[in-house]
């Protein structure tokens, strides 16, 4: 007779056998990420691991919410045993400040050793909403650059600034006095063109805020965010008469016929659409909503046709952002003051507009009407928060109007569901 501890022996042996090797993976997997980065600049994430060929690790960026929303995903090919390396590269141009979460996983499904980090916690950081860059986006070509900024709750008695063309710097880094969150200052410039200005302080970074001089022509057909772009005719002819007065010598004289030239500049226009109560009439379909600084209204436009005029009511000071499409970066319109509406007329053609709209105190809290020429529909939709990164909110991936149609064929199949009830009851 075989003793009975054989047989318990047998059983324990046989089960470290079976499920010893599968209770404890040999596969590791690696991740290396920066903790904190500003919007803008990329994130660039290092990994090493051991899994065998073939296999593909995915590397996934999300926004890390109640929801996750995943960004941007990279794949990387294991084709050789051993260990491997590799590095992925996350851009982060147009995306919210926050919290994002980057993670590793084996498309074959691997599971990774206990000692494995295969997931990172990063953040982005965005200060640029402090800053209220006032000077006009577009300038006429004087011989100076305006910078004019407000900076809202700020401490330091300077700031400062670096300013390129071409990705040649101009000016700075120099410290330039703030007063009472005020700054102003006219850096001289020998030409034309596209300058782009960054601010940093005590803190870090800042914002970058990019300001066409000169070139009427190409200013109008790169941003076409203010209503001067209605009006290109007059633009061609001020265009002309300010080369006919470059060509004098400078003079008082000739500075006064240069400013006269020059009727509806950036300068001269925020100054009079400040002053007039009236919002520029816009015919086409209008959509009401709630919005505040921290929870924004998003919202879709479906294009008719282009062009596309946008504008936001008038009763407080809105900022307008705007994505052509999912994966682009956003363009942040915030020129006038409460008084007047914000808006911009988009001459591409893109058969949806992506809108993210909230006022420019963090004190302020109301609604919002948004109206959008040659739109087929205007409303709040899940899938433009989701092109700024937030998460679903309203339960629909489109326009309210699309949210709302399939309610009247409801209520006729419960009409049609209750009739035939009632006349077999008969």
């Amino acid at each position: 007779m075989i003793p009975r501890h054989f047989y318990i022996i047998s059983v324990v042996f046989l089960v470290l056998v079976l499920f010893g090797t599968s209770t404890v993976s040999a596969y590791y997997l690696t991740l290396d990420a920066p903790g904190e980065v500003r919007v803008g600049q990329p994130i660039t994430v290092t990994g090493s691991t051991n899994v065998p060929p073939p296999d593909k690790i995915d590397v996934v960026l999300s926004l890390s919410s109640n929801i996750p929303v995943e960004k941007d995903r990279k794949s990387v090919a294991i084709t050789d045993k051993g260990d491997t390396s590799f590095n992925v590269t996350f851009q982060t141009t147009g995306y919210e400040k926050g919290n994002y979460k980057v993670e590793a996983l084996s498309q074959t499904l691997r599971d990774f050793s206990a000692g494995s980090r295969n997931l990172r916690v990063v953040k982005l950081t965005d200060r640029s909403d402090i800053v209220r860059f006032s000077s006009p986006m577009f300038q006429d070509f004087d011989g100076t650059l305006k910078i004019e900024t407000r900076i809202q709750g700020y401490e330091d008695n300077a700031i400062q600034i670096q300013v390129q063309k071409d990705n040649t710097t101009v000016f700075g880094p120099e410290s330039v006095p703030v007063s009472r969150g005020l700054m102003k200052y006219e850096l001289p410039i020998k030409e034309p063109g596209t300058y782009v200005i960054t601010f940093n302080d005590s803190k870090g970074f800042i914002g970058t805020y990019p300001v066409q001089v000169g070139d009427e022509k190409t200013a109008v057909t790169a941003t076409p965010t203010t209503e001067e772009t209605e009006v290109p005719t007059v633009h061609q002819t001020e265009k002309a008469t300010e080369a006919k007065v470059n060509h004098t010598p400078t003079t008082p004289q000739a500075e006064k016929t240069k400013s006269v030239a020059s009727p509806i500049s950036a300068e001269t226009t925020i100054p009079d659409n400040k002053s007039s109560d009236k919002p520029i009439p816009i015919e086409g379909i209008s959509t009401t909503a709630p919005a505040s600084r921290d929870s924004p209204a998003y919202i879709l436009v479906t294009v008719k046709q282009a062009p596309v005029t946008i504008s936001t009511s008038s009763d407080d000071d809105w900022v307008l952002e705007y994505k052509l499409n999912q994966g682009s970066a956003s363009v942040k319109v915030n020129d006038k003051g409460s008084g007047s509406p914000e808006q911009v007329k988009i001459t591409e053609s893109t058969p949806e507009i992506y809108l993210k709209v909230y006022p420019y105190s963090y004190k302020s809290t109301g609604d919002v009407t948004i109206t959008a020429s040659n739109a087929e529909t205007v409303g709040l939709s899940d899938k433009a928060a989701q092109a700024f990164g937030a998460p679903p909110r309203y339960g629909n991936t489109g326009t309210q109007e699309e949210k709302k149609s399939p309610a009247p064929l409801a209520g006729v199949v419960l009409g049609l569901i209750s009739a035939a009830w009632l006349l077999r009851r008969k």
